[in-house]
């Protein structure tokens, strides 16, 4: 009898494991899906609407609005321009959805990562080498999206800036109020303007990724360890 009962309850959890990798797999099939489509229809966006950006603006001195706070101890700044153009700028479009595309590229590979993880426990097969690469790809991933998805929005702007003939880079404010406003872009790399929390994420992974694998040698090297 207590042989039959513990078959049974062994059958439910074996039963009720199975159940919990499919359900987990489903749902990162469907968010991954859904960041597919998403991502497709974002990007068509882009190439087929009118293309909007913001960039800094330098105005002459005498030309800022005089905005004062009630207090005295707050201070107005201005210095941001909107602007909306239905040229092509097949560039500027590129380089926007490329940057974009990195960070729905980080969590598809994630919900990628989770299904041939679900996969490998529904055979009863190691995972553990599987998990020690998912957390390396995933980590170095997040880091090349915080880093170059700014990067690329940056150069989205500045090519969008020589494209419409807007005035240039400011080096400095004007001097004469009569001075025409300029916008300040640039296209080079700085890491002050990376993503730096998801840099953060990134290097976490990738370290939680050295540990495995350092964990899996040593588990191999003594048997029975965990």
């Amino acid at each position: 009898m207590s042989r039959n009962v513990d078959s049974t309850v062994q059958k439910l959890g074996h039963l009720g494991g199975r159940t919990f990798l499919l359900s987990v797999a489903g749902l990162a099939a469907a968010a991954g899906l859904l960041a597919v489509l998403y991502l497709v229809w974002f990007t068509a966006v882009h190439f087929t609407q009118s293309f909007f950006f913001e960039a800094s603006l330098v105005t002459p001195l005498n030309s800022v609005p005089d905005l004062r706070s009630t207090t005295g101890e707050s201070f107005v700044t201005y210095g941001t321009a909107n602007i909306e153009s239905y040229e092509s700028l097949a560039g500027p479009r590129l380089a926007l959805a490329a940057s974009e595309a990195l960070y729905f590229l980080v969590f598809i590979s994630g919900c990628v990562a989770v299904i041939l993880i679900c996969r490998r426990l529904w055979k009863n097969q190691p995972f553990t080498a599987l998990v020690h690469w998912t957390l390396l790809v995933l980590g170095a991933l997040a880091a090349a999206a915080a880093l170059l998805a700014p990067w690329l929005k940056d150069v989205s702007t500045h090519l969008a800036v020589l494209e419409l003939g807007l005035p240039g880079t400011a080096l400095g404010l004007p001097e004469d109020p009569g001075d025409i406003s300029w916008v300040a872009s640039s296209a080079q790399f700085s890491f002050q303007d990376a993503n730096h929390s998801l840099l953060a994420i990134g290097v976490v992974l990738i370290l939680l990724s050295l540990v495995m694998r350092r964990g899996i040698k040593l588990h191999q090297a003594t048997d029975g360890l965990v």
